[in-house]
């Protein structure tokens, strides 16, 4: 089930930008199009004021998902840097998030962009790894409800200063 195709026009339009600013930091983030057909998750991450992490975040109607395993991004797997998904609940509290880290790229290459080189690739993450977190630290909270899941986001923090750039095509349920 693919739940944001970037190939399509208005793919970025739900996406919006949640960084450390919120806490005084620098760092900045936004989803664009790119006009050879895929998402660009793109900005600066800085350390100055205590910041350092971006992320981008969609919200969407409540979908059922319990029939799924997990997660998977088709994305250029020549990322040099790392990167984490996040999902939410309908009953998930604001500061409150289901994380996992996305793994390295397993070489299953499914398309050369010949345009520009991409090494498209699939990673998979199941949803037993998203735990829940509140402001950047493990909590103790109950399973994430996958028939309502109704929030994704992608973040790049850990002290990964400096800018970044990932590309996607799809990301769905498997």
């Amino acid at each position: 089930m693919i739940l944001f195709d970037f190939r399509t026009l208005d793919a970025a339009k739900p996406w919006y930008s949640v960084s450390d600013t919120v806490m005084g930091g620098l760092s900045r983030s936004k989803m664009t199009l790119s006009p050879s057909g895929y998402g660009v998750f793109s900005g600066h991450v800085s350390l100055a004021n205590g910041g350092g992490f971006a992320s981008v975040r969609a919200e969407f109607t409540p979908i059922d998902l319990s029939s799924y395993t997990g997660v998977y991004l088709d994305l250029d797997g020549s990322r040099a840097k790392h990167y984490k998904v996040n999902l939410k609940d309908v009953g998930t509290p604001q500061s409150t998030v289901y994380q996992a880290p996305m793994p390295a790229p397993c070489h299953q290459v499914f398309g050369l962009d010949a345009t520009s080189a991409l090494n498209w690739q699939r990673i998979e993450i199941p949803f037993s790894d998203f735990l829940p977190q509140c402001r950047g630290k493990p909590i103790s909270r109950v399973a994430i409800d996958l028939s309502q899941l109704c929030s994704l986001g992608l973040v790049i923090g850990a002290q990964q200063s400096g800018d970044f750039s990932l590309k996607i095509k799809t990301i769905g349920c498997y």
